[in-house]
């Protein structure tokens, strides 16, 4: 906005319009692992702040499943969107699909199954003389389905990186410049990074271990396994002031179960996100437009700076 005084009113106006409509769309938060909110449509950034129960399954159900499945204490579904690694086709998972789900009330959380760890036994792989390129690479598919399927920016999209041994110094070093190659390019997209591990492989405690690192691009949302049936995202293995807010915790794998008459084999996981702030810069902003602007950016999520 660096023209004259009418065209930044105009501008104003319009960004004011659009954040309007955005805060009013995003204002229903859904939580309560326990009680099942009714929720009215959320179409922010995904799965935004949220506390409570979701489930993913590897193909995304059809919309006539994700109805009846209103009837179950979940209000988020994780969706693969991609990765050379992705296990099954998706054929329900389109842009209309997803523009339903969050017409529902349904929270989303976008899960990529890119290149595995070099010492894993998966047979597409990182190269470590190129790991940091090809996380790259996979940020830009990543970000690309997102936008393709509709999904808001600041959408948090996580990496599935499934079990590799400890121990070796080469196969951590590869997964950790691919993850913080990954992180960087997904933010240049303008959108979040997340990353799913067990806590019985080394993926966990190699990102513990670099959470602090200098020129470590970290994830900013940590997705962790450990199959015990608690609905927590506390861990022995995750200290408590890494990744404060921003968890999920999958704690039941692959079973059965039945809501509104529709069976369906998932995975359970217990969320407990805040998403976290972004700065817009004021200054050029006129005066006059800057106090309801502040407030529909607070409402966002934002926080306005001078």
């Amino acid at each position: 906005m660096t023209t004259s005084p009418s065209a930044l009113r105009r501008a104003a106006r319009r960004v004011l319009a659009a954040l309007a409509a955005v805060t009013l769309a995003a204002a229903a938060a859904v939580t309560g692992a326990d009680r099942p909110a009714r929720a009215a449509g959320y179409y922010g950034p995904q799965p935004g702040t949220f506390t409570g129960l979701g489930f993913d399954t590897c193909a995304a159900p059809s919309n006539a499943a994700m109805k009846a499945w209103l009837q179950s204490p979940y209000r988020a579904v994780g969706i693969y969107i991609g990765g050379v690694n992705r296990g099954c086709a998706q054929p329900n998972l389109t842009r209309s699909w997803v523009s339903t789900q969050q017409a529902a009330g349904w929270r989303l959380f976008p899960l990529y199954v890119g290149l595995q760890a070099p010492c894993s036994t998966y047979q597409r792989r990182i190269d470590p003389a190129r790991a940091a390129a090809q996380g790259r690479e996979a940020a830009d598919d990543a970000a690309g389905n997102a936008r393709n399927l509709g999904l808001a920016v600041r959408s948090a999209i996580i990496l599935d990186m499934e079990h590799y041994p400890a121990g070796n110094a080469a196969c951590t070093a590869a997964v950790d410049e691919f993850v913080s190659a990954w992180t960087t390019r997904l933010h240049e997209h303008g959108f979040l990074s997340g990353l799913y591990t067990k806590v019985t492989s080394a993926g966990l405690a190699d990102q513990v271990a670099a959470y602090h690192r200098a020129g470590h691009a970290r994830p900013d949302v940590l997705d962790f396994a450990r199959w015990d049936g608690v609905r927590t995202t506390s861990d022995p293995a995750l200290p408590a002031d890494l990744w404060p807010g921003r968890r999920m915790k999958q704690y039941q794998g692959d079973h059965h179960e039945t809501w509104g008459g529709v069976r369906i084999n998932i995975d359970s996981n217990y969320l407990d996100l805040t998403q976290p702030p972004y700065a817009v810069r004021m200054t050029t902003v006129p005066p006059r437009w800057r106090a309801d602007l502040s407030r529909v950016l607070r409402r966002l999520g934002a926080f306005p700076t001078r």
